[in-house]
């Protein structure tokens, strides 16, 4: 029994851990596809007007299961070559549930993605 209450938590730590690492990951990729998304959208729109408004709600319509509150995309024009670029960056705060995790590495953690594509 002694040996079930000391096994038992380092088990539990393990399982959380793992539990905490597939939540970011999902969180990555969710920001990673938002991010895309708005920058998609501002290169096929970015005739119109208000068009950096409406790319960033395109971005953050996808941004499903992650808390919208936490999630930053900053939507700008860029020249490159004289080609114009829309390049969107994205910011997430994201929390872990495992304490020790939070310790380890900070909480939260900040993932950040950078996406471009070209206008016209």
């Amino acid at each position: 029994m002694v040996e079930f209450a000391l096994a038992v938590n380092v088990f539990m730590l393990l399982v959380l851990g793992t539990f905490d690492l597939a939540r970011a990951y999902l969180a990555q990729t969710v920001v990673s596809n938002a991010a895309r998304e708005a920058s998609r959208y501002g290169a096929a729109h970015s005739s119109d007007a208000g068009w950096m408004a409406a790319a960033r709600q395109a971005g953050m319509n996808l941004a499903i299961g992650v808390d919208p509150s936490a999630l930053t995309l900053n939507v700008v024009t860029q020249q490159i070559d004289g080609l114009p670029y829309i390049r969107v960056s994205g910011t997430y705060a994201f929390h872990s549930i495992t304490p020790f995790v939070g310790a380890l590495l900070g909480d939260p953690i900040t993932i950040q993605v950078d996406t471009s594509a070209l206008a016209g």
